[in-house]
């Protein structure tokens, strides 16, 4: 598998998609606006769930944790052995079984992907080279269906690890789909976790999406996780 340099990242991430259904096509006549409706954070969707609705995943190898909502199911994947394509090394994505569907297709899912990066990134790294993801993150979403950001990216502190968050909407078969994205490099890795929900189950999927992407950790695996392929 091709290894990336901190300053490709985002070329690699943009050449890649993004696993989850509604917000994957390169095509769009959207324009940037906003939509309170479908913004996590706004206050549109109902109270988190409780802890009890969570189990706890992550990954020795690519030394992350996070919880993800019991009950939904989960697919892994990752780039073979020699890849150049620029896949993620693993991709896991959570859909819930109770959500939209378009097409066979789940609408209300949790994904996260990881990337290798060339050297290990720094704090610093993530600071200096801000502009670049921004501008390449930008050039990514605004070709999406329907697009429009609800918060731009901007620069965030997620349980320690600093990185990027972005939230819009975009559209899958006239279906109004709403997401957030983290991009949080760090270490030999840079992480890639999206949230995304149809307009009408908008409410009881960010409920469990809002804690879960939250609870995401650069760490080891630490015990009583359930381990992903490694």
């Amino acid at each position: 598998m091709r290894k990336l340099t901190v300053m490709a990242l985002a070329l690699i991430v943009a050449a890649a998609t993004f696993g989850v259904a509604g917000c994957t096509s390169s095509s769009s006549s959207g324009a940037p606006g906003t939509d309170a409706a479908l913004q996590p954070g706004s206050g549109s969707y109902a109270s988190a769930a409780p802890a009890s609705e969570f189990a706890l995943y992550g990954s020795a190898k690519y030394r992350f944790a996070m919880r993800y909502p019991k009950g939904w199911p989960s697919t892994t994947s990752g780039a073979p052995a020699g890849d150049t394509s620029g896949a993620p090394a693993t991709s896991t994505t959570w859909a819930d079984p109770k959500g939209k569907q378009v097409d066979g297709q789940y609408l209300d899912a949790l994904q996260v992907s990881v990337y290798e990066l060339t050297k290990p990134a720094t704090a610093a790294d993530v600071k200096k080279h801000a502009a670049d993801f921004k501008a390449i993150a930008w050039s990514l979403i605004r070709s999406l269906p329907g697009f429009a950001v609800t918060d731009p990216l901007k620069p965030i502190t997620l349980n320690g690890s600093k990185g990027f968050q972005v939230t819009y909407t975009c559209t899958l078969q006239g279906t109004p789909a709403g997401a957030m994205s983290y991009l949080i490099p760090k270490g030999r890795y840079a992480y890639w976790l999206t949230g995304q929900a149809s307009r009408e189950t908008w409410s009881s999927a960010w409920a469990k999406l809002t804690p879960a992407m939250a609870s995401f950790t650069v760490k080891p695996l630490s015990s009583g996780a359930t381990a992903s392929s490694d």
